[in-house]
């Protein structure tokens, strides 16, 4: 007697293509200097930026087999679509706003591939340090010093950081709820101080890998004389200041500039409240777009959206913490900087983070970026296997 119970069919998985970094990223980004050296009109840059979003978002739908790295790439893109194109191409013009202070003549005179060079510089200086649109949170130039010495320094940094990866990525490893996820996984699911430490080991890979990556470009850039040790201050800036807006990254020229831009259509002075808090939320509202319509896609289109809430939350976050300062300084006549105001602001962020953080990993973890290996080789696992043996 035949089985009367019908088989349910595998669900299909749409195939995607390997992605290609040339093509999407490594020409696109060469075109857009070469389009900025031209000074071209708005009616030209506007075509060039339709023809560059497609490029962009085209991207997504392809892969590079590994989620972390389609989240990692997807962001990439992001970035290159909001922070660079959408900046550069509709709201600035490089050539003539903008100036680094090692410039000596008008950029606009140079040779074309001169300005051609001058505007990818640009292109890869969203904080701008240097140039006349650094952005204030920059961290204090380095001491001059001998260009051997800086190098020596910054490939320690690199060591470091990648040792601090290792051991985050080796807890990550180590936790079966990153690497073996039940459904619906949470990383509250395993108490508040495993939660504290599952968010910090999840946030250190991208901190410690666009360090070291920073680190990497400084030391090739000045080994290579292109630019000097004090043009490369640190890429973050010390956790002892971590007591106040530690999301509060998105302080970049490209980003503030669209603030600007949303603040001038509203009719609202700057330097007022009005002014500052609709950049805050205009910024964090861009990068929540970046992450979710860019890193969550490329992981895949049921992601859409999925860390959204994660970075629009930051804004409000800092509202709720600058309303704090300023009803508990008016009140107890402290100083915004001092002991009490620090303590507590610690306490602040971390009640912060591990209020905000499920929103940013729970999604990922559920996703399999957990099963992501990050690093090629891990010391701090070599030890642990070999101390097992003891």
């Amino acid at each position: 007697m035949p089985n009367s119970t019908a088989a349910v069919p595998a669900p299909v998985v749409p195939f995607r293509s390997s992605f290609p970094v040339v093509p999407y990223l490594i020409l696109p980004d060469l075109l857009l200097a070469i389009v900025l050296a031209f000074g071209l009109n708005f009616r030209f840059r506007l075509v060039f930026y339709t023809l560059f979003s497609y490029v962009c978002i085209s991207g997504l739908l392809l892969t590079t087999g590994d989620s972390m790295q389609d989240y990692s790439i997807g962001s990439t893109l992001g970035g290159q679509f909001f922070t660079a194109a959408t900046h550069l191409l509709l709201f600035a013009e490089p050539l003539v706003q903008y100036r680094h202070r090692e410039d000596k003549d008008e950029p606009r005179k140079r040779s074309f591939w001169r300005r051609a060079l001058w505007t990818w510089c640009i292109v890869h200086s969203p904080r701008g340090i240097g140039w006349n649109y650094q952005v204030l949170s920059v961290p204090p130039r380095p001491l001059p010093c001998s260009k051997w010495a800086f190098i020596r320094s910054r490939i320690l940094q690199v060591v470091k950081f990648y040792i601090l990866m290792d051991i985050a990525q080796s807890y990550i490893r180590l936790n079966t709820l990153f690497t073996n996820p039940p459904p619906n996984a949470t990383i509250t699911s395993q108490g508040w101080l495993l939660q504290m430490v599952s968010g910090a080991a999840w946030m250190t890979t991208p901190y410690a890998g666009m360090s070291m990556q920073y680190c990497l470009f400084a030391v090739a850039s000045v080994g290579l004389g292109f630019s000097n040790p004090e043009d490369w201050p640190d890429t973050y800036g010390t956790w002892k200041h971590a007591y106040t807006k530690i999301l509060a990254s998105n302080d970049s020229t490209i980003l503030t500039s669209i603030g600007k831009f949303v603040c001038r259509k509203l009719g609202f002075q700057p330097g007022t409240w009005y002014s500052s808090y609709t950049q805050l939320y205009v910024a964090f509202f861009i990068s929540a777009v970046l992450q979710s319509c860019f890193g969550d896609v490329m992981v895949g289109w049921e992601y859409l959206g999925a860390s959204f809430p994660f970075f629009v939350s930051q804004a409000f976050g800092i509202t709720f913490e600058d309303i704090a300062i300023h009803l508990f300084t008016k009140r107890t006549g402290l100083r915004n900087r001092s002991r009490v105001n620090k303590a507590i602001g610690y306490v602040w962020v971390a009640f912060w983070m591990s209020f905000s953080l499920p929103w940013y990993i729970d999604w990922a973890v559920n996703a399999g970026l957990g099963r992501s290996e990050v690093l090629p080789f891990s010391p701090v696992r070599y030890v642990l296997r070999a101390l097992s043996f003891l």
